[in-house]
């Protein structure tokens, strides 16, 4: 079964969801327009709620000139979970989504029955002046070197320079272009990326340039420097986290969830970036079947450090 829909958040903005199938458990996922295609095999023996946030995907436009802060994060799953009549359900957070996913498992502790976090990004940002600890250094300097085999700059430069000589004035086409040649860094098998059905730049509010502004708008509410661990410590559910070490959200990142969380264990994917699901789907979709139906997966360990 599958119903599309709006609901809409406190600034009157709508919303769009889509559930699919109609029995079993809840599962909310935010990212509908990237993920609502690909997680499709999910859905069996449950219910899934895809969305997207306002100014994301099919939902509304931000309108110019409205502040947007993280908290509006929140108050978006709320609306869903207000329109739809949710009490308790799953949720999943995918990247920046799986820090909102967390927090919001943590502030919301009667919604949510468990937690699903895949590359999520950490829940602190300590300036670009940080000194590192030596491992996280050499972790970021092998992640970097990654980014630079499997991006050719020459060309994203080339179509920068292109794009602000008024060429590509198809924002979708721009946008496809930049996601071909810049997609293969947030893989660690680049020829994943040819598996996936999803098609964000089709949707204006996907375009680099009104995505990169919403997403400065939300870290900026966070302030130049932010550290959210003592939000995280709040969260009292199971949580389960998929990392790929090859991601670019540095496997460090997993680390803190998983030593921050009292229930969470880690499982790591060899290999693999910031798409599981396409990368490795596996090991990706039994894991998170089984932890979705009460059990920890098999290669789901608990996590004693971070840097």
């Amino acid at each position: 079964m599958l119903t599309e829909g709006y609901a809409r958040n406190p600034a009157g903005l709508r919303l769009y969801y889509r559930i699919v199938g109609d029995d079993g458990p809840t599962l909310v996922v935010p990212a509908a327009c990237w993920l609502q295609e690909d997680l499709e095999p999910l859905v069996h023996g449950r219910r899934v709620v895809f969305f997207d946030r306002s100014g994301r995907g099919r939902s509304d436009a931000i309108p110019a000139r409205t502040s947007v802060t993280f908290a509006s994060e929140l108050e978006d799953i709320d609306a869903i979970r207000s329109h739809l009549g949710l009490e308790r359900f799953a949720l999943m957070g995918w990247s920046y989504m799986g820090l909102v996913a967390g927090l919001y498992a943590a502030e919301r502790p009667g919604a949510i029955e468990r937690l699903v976090l895949s590359g999520a990004m950490a829940m602190r940002y300590l300036g670009s002046t940080v000194v590192l600890p030596p491992e996280l250094e050499r972790e970021l300097d092998e992640s970097l070197r990654r980014q630079r085999e499997r991006v050719d700059a020459v060309a994203v430069t080339r179509l920068e320079d292109e794009r602000a000589t008024g060429q590509w004035a198809d924002g979708a086409a721009f946008c496809r272009e930049q996601r071909r040649l810049t997609g293969p860094r947030q893989f660690g098998r680049p020829e994943a990326m040819l598996k996936t059905k999803a098609d964000p730049c089709s949707l204006p509010n996907e375009w680099p340039a009104n995505l990169g502004n919403l997403m400065q708008q939300l870290f900026s509410s966070l302030g130049q420097t932010w550290d959210l661990s003592d939000r995280v410590r709040g969260i009292r559910v199971p949580t389960l986290i998929v990392h790929g070490l090859e991601d670019l959200v540095l496997p460090n990142a997993a680390r803190l969830w998983g030593t921050l969380v009292k229930d969470a264990r880690v499982m790591w994917l060899e290999g693999v970036g910031h798409f599981p699901w396409l990368e490795d789907p596996d090991a990706f979709f039994p894991a998170v079947d089984a932890f979705l139906r009460g059990e920890w997966p098999a290669r789901a360990e608990r996590v004693t450090y971070a840097y």
